[in-house]
């Protein structure tokens, strides 16, 4: 199989580098890399990478930015791989082995649609864990986080997607710009009977940048605002009505306190008014009774 590693990226260099290197260095032999420059204003990405003289990288770009979502279905459009690897330009892989790891996992099985990575994240010190597992099922069983295993959703800095499941699936949803769009496949994938499976062994290492979300003029936080509107597409595109009510009420609790902390009124309640008009105007394609019964036995967000 051949993987395509997909990264966007906009005015981030050094980190960029540091994550091809890590791309660069793995040991299957079949892979090309595509990085996408998604409206840089402050380098020319392109012609930096060029000096790296790989001719498994290719380099395009665009003149203005399409975010996270429509970077990334760009970046598939032009790949020619069975599966696409895509990570952060501010991650990169902990070891050579990565993309061997993947397509392992992947051989598994047929049904296996997507494979989720364990992510080291530096934010906080000392540095936490994104893993596709609620916190309390973590500190009921501390094993989750290094046993293999079908999970429900997966992290978005890095995660691996068989060719054929976006065939059958669709493209990420460009309408939510930013957040919850992982989350967003993952509900199509499971409705589609694709397993999402966890690979403990495919570490990489995440050191968050600066956010380069397009800022409106009057908005400080523009990723709460996606945030919050995208939990009400979410909620009502996906969820059975008995889920939808205790699921948006938790959301609406925690990015409220989020904006209080952040001094982001404003883009809490635009996120509420355009979250909701734009929920209207989703038609509904709820979870069937298999897709909820795997998402519940795989540790899946209904609830919450």
């Amino acid at each position: 199989m051949k993987v395509s590693v997909l990264i966007g990226t906009r005015n981030r260099v050094d980190p960029l580098i540091r994550c091809l290197e890590s791309v660069l260095k793995q040991d299957y032999p079949k892979f090309e890399v595509l990085v996408l420059d998604d409206g840089s204003d402050k380098f020319n990405v392109c012609e930096v990478i060029s000096k790296l003289s790989d001719p498994r990288l290719r380099c395009v770009r665009n003149p203005e930015p399409m975010g996270v979502a429509g970077g990334r279905n760009r970046l598939m459009s032009l790949a020619s791989g069975d599966i696409f690897c895509i990570i952060d330009d501010d991650a990169y892989f902990a070891d050579e082995h990565a993309l061997s790891s993947i397509v392992r996992v992947f051989a598994e099985s047929p049904q296996i649609g997507i494979v989720a990575t364990k992510v080291i994240d530096y934010r906080t010190t000392p540095p936490k864990l994104l893993v596709p597992f609620p916190r309390r099922a973590i500190r009921k069983q501390p094993t989750l986080v290094n046993t293999e295993q079908d999970v429900s959703y997966f992290v978005g800095t890095c995660h691996a997607i068989r060719r054929n499941l976006i065939e059958s699936c669709g493209l990420y949803q460009e309408n939510l710009v930013y957040g919850e769009e992982e989350l967003d496949l993952s509900y199509r994938a499971v409705q589609a009977g694709f397993r999402i499976r966890y690979a403990p062994s495919v570490v990489v290492y995440h050191r968050p940048e600066a956010s380069v979300v397009r800022r409106r003029v009057f908005m400080r936080e523009p990723e709460l605002y996606h945030h919050v509107k995208n939990r009400f597409i979410l909620a009502w595109k996906y969820l059975p009505l008995k889920f939808i009510f205790p699921y948006i009420c938790f959301w609406i609790t925690y990015y409220g306190l989020r904006s209080i902390q952040k001094l982001a009124i404003l883009e809490f309640v635009l996120g509420i008014t355009s979250g909701i008009a734009a929920a209207l105007r989703t038609q509904r394609t709820p979870l069937t009774k298999s897709a909820v019964t795997y998402m519940r036995t795989h540790y899946g967000r209904l609830w919450y």
